[in-house]
């Protein structure tokens, strides 16, 4: 493992610090990571009808703001992150080794997210999804940013018509579900075609997360070389609240307009349950390729809505945490650190979920009864405790000891082995 210096976990504070670490930007990490977490063990007990009152109620409002968000924003960090890693390469004029570094990181997720796809667990492996993503998005870290911007509007607009009109012709809701060596192996085409097109986190979709994470770190860095730093943030973090608002409203408009778009429930389905039904968690897609449905923000749908969404809130949680974290000049106290280092291990920690999670589902997966529904270690507020409570172990012992994640240890070891960068 490598020491962190104390310079990478300062804010920026001057131009001239170039490797810096952005404080903000890691604690975003945690909120995506710990978001992800509460999504998989503690909105499952919305569904529960043997859930209590209490992890009922605490799933509806994990659903509600975890469900697309969480991983949404991890991917538009992945961008973000992106940036920072091949920085140190392009400074040195080497654009070669930069876009090798990011594809090198991508094939090590894939390894990675093959290998955990074997786990008995219910939650869809984003690694291999995130990986694939990656690769594509390698040769924009040199691409000028009106490029990188005209692709990302072009996805984001089109890729969710395009992927609604694929999975209607194909006559599919979702495939590849997570990836494994098995499936690979057993079914390459739909694998693939699952990881590009038809999966529940699609490239298509994922691609243009990437890719306005590209444009915020450059923003970002652009911002703290003029000194303006906290004045941009900010300005991001009031652009994606407008987004996120404007998505909602017209999300909101079209689910209580379909007859103006001829759109009639299903026989003997009440509209009430039509539109309850639309706008639920839905595989990778919209519903439809026509127009109504992609106004629909529907959660992991990548309808432009959806993303319009997801796109601002990402923005605005990015940017207020920049803002408090990272423009005043101050370092993190004592107790920050521990967030800040655990969000700096996205990888580490998200592994560790999964394990721990197929750890306590495997009884269930043997064939187990269990009376009165699940464990409260297995799902609901109980089994999310229990993990946030590692996961903040794990930010305090690295925080005390200061070093990185051992899975982000690694994947630096083997980017810089492989690129020298």
């Amino acid at each position: 493992m490598e020491r962190t210096t104390r310079s990478l976990t300062r804010p920026i504070a001057s131009a001239g610090r170039s490797t810096a670490r952005y404080v903000g930007i890691d604690l975003a990490r945690f909120l995506a990571v710990v978001g992800m977490m509460a999504n998989h063990l503690v909105a499952v007990s919305a569904l529960d009808p043997t859930a209590s009152a209490l992890n009922q109620r605490a799933g509806e409002i994990a659903t509600t703001l975890t469900s697309g968000i969480a991983a949404a924003l991890f991917a538009v960090l992945g961008g973000v992150s992106a940036v920072f890693a091949s920085r140190r390469a392009l400074q040195a004029g080497r654009p070669g080794a930069a876009i090798a570094s990011i594809v090198l990181r991508g094939v090590i997720l894939i390894v990675l997210g093959l290998a955990l796809g074997a786990l008995d667990v219910p939650i869809i492996v984003v690694l291999v999804y995130y990986g694939v993503s990656l690769i594509l998005v390698a040769v924009f870290v040199v691409a000028p940013s009106w490029v990188v911007g005209i692709v990302a509007a072009v996805l984001w607009l089109g890729g969710g018509y395009v992927n609604a009109l694929a999975r209607q012709t194909l006559e599919l809701v979702e495939e590849a579900g997570s990836p494994s060596f098995e499936s690979l192996a057993g079914a390459p085409l739909e694998t693939l075609r699952g990881t590009l097109l038809t999966g529940v986190y699609p490239a298509i979709t994922w691609v243009a997360y990437l890719l306005v994470g590209i444009l915020i770190a450059r923003a970002l860095l652009a911002a703290n070389a003029r000194g303006k730093l906290g004045r941009s943030a900010l300005g991001l973090a009031a652009l994606g609240a407008l987004l996120a608002t404007a998505a909602t409203l017209v999300s909101n408009w079209t689910l209580a307009n379909l007859e103006r778009f001829g759109v009639f429930p299903p026989e003997g389905l009440d509209m009430a349950t039509f539109v309850e039904y639309l706008g639920m968690q839905q595989f990778g897609a919209p519903n439809a390729p026509e127009l109504w449905s992609q106004l629909v923000a529907a959660p992991h749908s990548g309808s432009p809505a959806e993303m319009l969404r997801t796109i601002g809130i990402a923005l605005a949680v990015i940017g207020l945490l920049v803002t408090m974290c990272d423009s005043r000049g101050t370092g993190p106290g004592r107790l920050t650190d521990v967030f800040r280092a655990a969000g700096a291990a996205p990888l580490t920690i998200y592994t560790l979920h999964l394990l721990a999670t197929a750890l306590v589902y495997a009884p269930l997966y043997a064939g187990a009864e269990l009376p009165g529904g699940m464990s409260w270690w297995v799902a609901g507020l109980g089994a999310f405790g229990i993990q946030l409570a590692g996961v903040l172990v794990i930010g305090a012992i690295l925080s005390a000891t200061g070093r990185r994640g051992p899975l982000e240890a690694l994947t630096s070891g083997i980017v810089r082995t492989v690129t020298r960068t």
